[in-house]
């Protein structure tokens, strides 16, 4: 990660956290002097605490603090860092499981919260979230790569780095298939339920009980968008975390956001290994 990604991203980290701050402190004014009080969508937030919003500021640190101490790493570093092997395909999956179920532990010991009522589990089947997050997957595959497309030709001119995503550049580069073979459950399997678990089922919804919907998506995807450290799809992630919280909103049901998350990384995942030469 270069000078200047990381300038960006720790921009973009201290942006979402103050725009959380002030959503949080602006909304119960604006709920005052508001007639329409009533929470639209539905994903409900009356379960949410104030201990809970403690938990979003120490899951955030914990994927974002790293930011703040960072350097930016010398060449050897930097091509270690884009290099596949199984202990780090492991160790990513590893950590990313870790997250996920002390959240779960925290929801269902703590706070006596069943995960399956909590993210609409019940309110649809897997087997129609699929067959609804196939209908939907061109329409998305063409805003969000378009979106990136037209993004990469904007910055192109002034970006130091337009390289893609160092996971990316790892798996399109790697020689080794079962390495290969476990960053593919981690990218279809395992980040689609933990990061949709955390972000859209947990961090959305506690700021959206502190806030409303449109805000809550808005700075939740950014945080999503900006965990991935990369800059040059910093917008188009935004968006298609976006367009997951519309879904979630509509269905009640994690089950479409996880399913719609696994599709896209699937088919990134497909073109690369398709077509090894094209840039992802």
């Amino acid at each position: 990660m270069d000078a200047s990604t990381l300038g960006v991203l720790r921009d973009t980290a201290l942006f979402s956290w103050l725009a959380i701050l002030t959503g949080a402190l602006a909304y119960p004014l604006i709920r005052l002097l508001s007639t329409n009080r009533e929470s639209r969508g539905k994903v409900r937030v009356e379960w949410v605490m104030t201990s809970d919003a403690v938990v979003v500021a120490a899951v955030v640190v914990v994927l974002l603090g790293g930011l703040q101490g960072a350097q930016p790493p010398s060449a050897s570093e930097e091509e270690q860092s884009t290099a596949l092997s199984i202990t780090g395909a492991l160790t990513g999956i590893v950590v990313q499981l870790g997250i996920c179920t002390l959240l779960l532990a925290y929801l269902r010991m703590l706070r006596g919260l069943a995960p399956v009522q909590l993210f609409g589990l019940r309110q649809m089947s897997l087997f129609r979230a699929i067959v609804m997050g196939v209908l939907l997957l061109l329409p998305m595959l063409m805003v969000i790569n378009g979106s990136a497309y037209q993004l990469h030709e904007w910055m192109k001119g002034f970006w130091p780095n337009l390289d893609g995503q160092d996971v990316a550049e790892a798996f399109r580069t790697s020689n080794d298939p079962a390495a290969k073979a476990l960053l593919a459950v981690s990218a279809v399997i395992i980040a689609p339920l933990v990061e949709e678990i955390v972000f859209r089922g947990f961090i959305y919804a506690v700021i959206k009980r502190h806030t409303d919907g449109i805000y809550a998506a808005l700075c939740s995807s950014l945080l999503f968008a900006t965990v991935h450290l990369h800059v040059g799809t910093l917008i188009p992630l935004a968006l298609l975390a976006l367009f997951f919280c519309y879904m979630y909103e509509r269905t009640g049901s994690l089950w479409m956001p996880m399913v719609l998350h696994g599709l896209f990384n699937g088919t990134s995942l497909a073109v690369m290994l398709l077509f090894p030469d094209v840039q992802p």
